[in-house]
C-alpha cells in the first residue's frame, strides 16, 4: 500500500471513529455522517496531484478536530422543553470557565460560510 493510500485510509478511519464519539446513539446522524464521509472520499478517490492531496489530508485533520472539539449534541428534555448538553473539557479553551455555545441556525451557517478562509498552497517542498 502506498503512503498516500495509507494516509487516506487512516484519515477515513479517524473520521469514522470521531463520528461515533460525537453522535452516540443517534442513528440518523451516524448514517448521514457515514454517507457524507464516504461520498467525499469517493469523490477524490482518483486524485494524484500531490498539492491537492495535501489540501485534502489537511481537511481530514481539520474535520476530525472540529468533530471532536467543536461539535456538541444536545438532547431534548421533554419535561422542561430545553436541550441538555454535556460540555467536556475538550470542548473548552484552556482557562475558559464557561464556554460560549452558539446553536446552528441558518444565520450561523451563513456567517460561517462567509468567514471560512480559502486554503491556497503557494509553495511546496520538492
Amino acid at each position: 500500500m502506498s503512503s498516500t493510500a495509507a494516509r487516506a485510509l487512516s484519515g477515513y478511519r479517524r473520521l469514522f471513529r470521531a463520528r461515533k464519539i460525537v453522535f452516540p446513539g443517534d442513528q440518523n446522524a451516524l448514517q448521514e455522517s457515514r454517507l457524507f464521509i464516504r461520498s467525499q472520499f469517493d469523490e477524490h478517490r482518483a486524485e494524484t496531484d500531490p498539492q491537492k492531496l495535501e489540501v485534502l489530508f489537511s481537511g481530514i485533520d481539520e474535520a476530525e478536530h472540529m468533530m471532536l472539539h467543536e461539535i456538541l449534541q444536545g438532547k431534548l428534555n421533554q419535561s422542561s422543553g430545553n436541550y441538555e448538553i454535556k460540555v467536556k473539557k475538550e470542548h473548552t479553551n484552556k482557562g475558559e470557565k464557561s464556554p460560549t455555545i452558539e446553536p446552528v441556525t441558518s444565520e450561523t451557517v451563513e456567517k460561517a460560510a462567509k468567514a471560512t478562509p480559502k486554503v491556497e498552497i503557494t509553495k511546496t517542498k520538492p
